[in-house]
């Protein structure tokens, strides 16, 4: 999980540890008019077992060795539980640490790079601003800096980076909050976008102080020195479909991630079980809607998973009436456990009535309370369902061991997992009960986005925004980022759209700014009461390179034949030669494993763009 935050003052309400009676149960499914005996007996010891078996396959990065066994027992299960299943690839850039250094006062102090940070050397003053909020920064010039924060679950460490760029800090040096100097990692940027321009190092809460003790007793500067690429990873979805018996073109998600950053028990491991014994459960109860089962890769990354198949299903999009996301589901004993999400009141009903037959209590919050605290995002897969309009909750636990090497299966609470893992199976089947125009509530603006079906590579492409409110009212003074991917998620623009008027606004994606292949628009309309995002996609053939772009390629030189003669080219890193004006040949070796960027343009003013990725090694 990318991290969620608890309001101060409104932490969540210890879960109590009594299991829940089978009559309980029982008197749910005759409440819902489902079979008493269709409750799996053994479905809470599959959450356990799932659980510790896909903890004991380590990290499960995207491309993984780890994670694609992990996929296979997930087709598999949802296989044996009567699903169809299939899987969905998609590329996405994995961030790859070389090396982290951080020396104080002589003395080395032991650091790790959060993922999609910024890479190269910083001699530089700390500056401590606390958690980092806004507030935080009165009094404090940190440009030039090394910006130092807390750790904090109410302020998300993205918000907390984008704080210190925009005061035009040098690196971010985050000091974590986990027992026995654990160093907690994670993303700071969504893999899908550029990655950060500057360091950002994380230490644990012992070396956090020793910085601190160090700058106190007169230490005038910190060098921070981190070493990392960007490689090209194939990442997996896995899903299963049960068709519905009633309203079988109307479509409930429910979706947990599996990949994670070490063993992962609880981050994201316990969902994993969760949604198994989900599967298990259901295995023999007719579902009134068409069930989507889905085991998300790549959320620890940026949510890339699940936004990957929002934007690949945007045409169905309509059809789905509710996600069920299923994160860090259970915990330590008496950890605190929240449920956010939209408030619907057929669905907020039909899920407070499963929680309470299970005895599983939650703090409850609005997803858009969670924005507000964690710094303008829902940091888990929710949120690509949330800002297509989707009605949907999600699961969240605490655990000090978030992200850390201690994140293993004897820290997760047995009884917490079954009492969870059974609220979260009921909570489905009462779903079922719902008429679709129950469910068929919507919370933030509808975003449209057009362009053109094709266009020649390299081209300059419009782009055309619509956002209107639920009652189809126009939106107005409403940011709109756009962002452009090619090779799936790998970004290739990023820029803000001109607000027209009348809920309409415009981009154009420059000349040169693409390649040939297919390129992914997401619109996304950002503002403090909501969040809104659409998708677009462009055919882009032809260009000025005569040959078709490779995902990606281990070799250093490239050789690319052009079209038409070329009047200038260009790298990012290393060294280009143009060999009579008909053949471009890159030197990428230079970059190391970095990606690096062509840019042509021939004697008739096209440009393109190419990107060269190498690909990442399997661990």
């Amino acid at each position: 999980m990318a991290e969620l935050g608890h309001a101060s003052g409104n932490r969540g309400v210890r879960v109590g540890m009594n299991l829940s009676k089978i009559g309980r149960v029982a008197a749910l499914a005759v409440a819902l008019a489902v079979p008493a005996e269709s409750a799996r007996a053994d479905t809470t010891d599959v959450a356990y077992d799932a659980m510790r078996a896909c903890a004991q396959l380590g990290a499960k990065p995207p491309g993984s060795s780890a994670g694609r066994e992990q996929a296979r027992r997930i087709e598999r299960a949802f296989r044996d539980a009567g699903f169809s299943t299939s899987r969905e690839d998609f590329h996405v850039p994995l961030f790859q640490e070389q090396s982290t250094r951080l020396t104080v006062a002589g003395k080395d102090v032991p650091a790790e790079s959060f993922a999609y940070g910024g890479t190269g050397r910083v001699v530089a003053a700390v500056v401590d601003v606390g958690v980092g909020r806004p507030a935080d920064y009165a009094g404090k010039d940190v440009t030039g800096k090394i910006v130092m924060v807390s750790r904090d679950e109410a302020f998300h460490r993205s918000s907390q980076l984008a704080q210190v760029i925009a005061r035009g800090g040098a690196a971010m040096l985050y000091v974590s909050g986990s027992p026995d100097n654990l160093i907690q990692e994670g993303a700071v940027r969504f893999a899908q976008f550029a990655p950060a321009p500057i360091p950002t190092v994380s230490v644990g809460a012992q070396g956090g102080a020793a910085v601190r003790a160090a700058l106190a007793a007169g230490a005038a500067q910190v060098t921070l020195d981190v070493k990392g690429s960007r490689e090209d990873a194939v990442a997996r979805n896995v899903i299963g479909v049960r068709r519905g018996t009633t309203h079988p073109g109307k479509v409930i998600v429910v979706g947990a991630h599996y990949d994670s950053w070490h063993a992962g028990a609880i981050d994201n491991c316990t969902a994993v079980g969760s949604l198994l014994s989900i599967a298990d459960a259901v295995q023999d109860v007719p579902l009134a809607y068409t069930v989507v089962l889905a085991g998300w890769d790549a959320e620890e990354v940026g949510l890339t998973g699940s936004y990957d198949w929002v934007a690949r299903h945007a045409d169905r999009l309509g059809d789905i009436v509710a996600n069920v996301n299923l994160e860090m589901t259970a915990a330590e004993a008496g950890a605190p456990a929240l449920r956010f999400g939209t408030s619907g009141a057929k669905m907020t009903e039909l899920v407070r009535q499963a929680a309470v037959a299970n005895g599983y209590v939650a703090t409850e919050l609005p997803a858009t309370v969670v924005r507000a605290i964690s710094g303008g995002i829902l940091p888990t897969d929710i949120q690509p369902f949330y800002s297509a309009g989707i009605q949907g909750f999600s699961t969240f636990t605490s655990t000090p061991y978030y992200h850390t090497p201690q994140d293993v299966p004897e820290r997760v609470d047995p009884a917490s997992l079954r009492r969870v893992s059974a609220y979260l199976r009921d909570a489905l089947l009462a779903l079922q009960t719902a008429a679709p125009a129950e469910l068929a509530v919507r919370e933030v603006p509808s975003l449209t986005v057009r362009a053109p079906e094709r266009a020649e590579a390299g081209a300059e492409i419009p782009v055309e925004i619509e956002l209107r409110d639920p009652a189809g009212a126009p939106v107005t003074g409403a940011p709109v980022r756009i962002l452009v991917n090619q090779n799936d998620h790998w970004a290739r623009h990023e820029g803000t759209a001109t607000e027209l008027g009348g809920g309409r606004y415009r981009y154009t994606i420059p000349a040169g700014a693409t390649d040939a292949g297919t390129t992914a628009i997401t619109a996304t309309a950002d503002a403090p009461a909501f969040i809104a995002e659409g998708y677009a996609s462009v055919e882009q053939r032809g260009g000025v390179l005569a040959r078709r772009p490779a995902p990606c390629d281990d070799a250093r030189w490239f050789i690319e034949p052009t079209t038409e003669r070329v009047a200038e080219a260009t790298v990012s890193a290393g060294r280009v030669h143009v060999i009579a004006g008909r053949v471009v040949v890159v030197d990428a070796r230079a970059a190391g494993r970095d990606p690096v960027v062509l840019r042509v343009r021939d004697r008739k003013g096209a440009v393109q763009s190419r990107e060269y990725r190498v690909c990442a090694r399997t661990l």
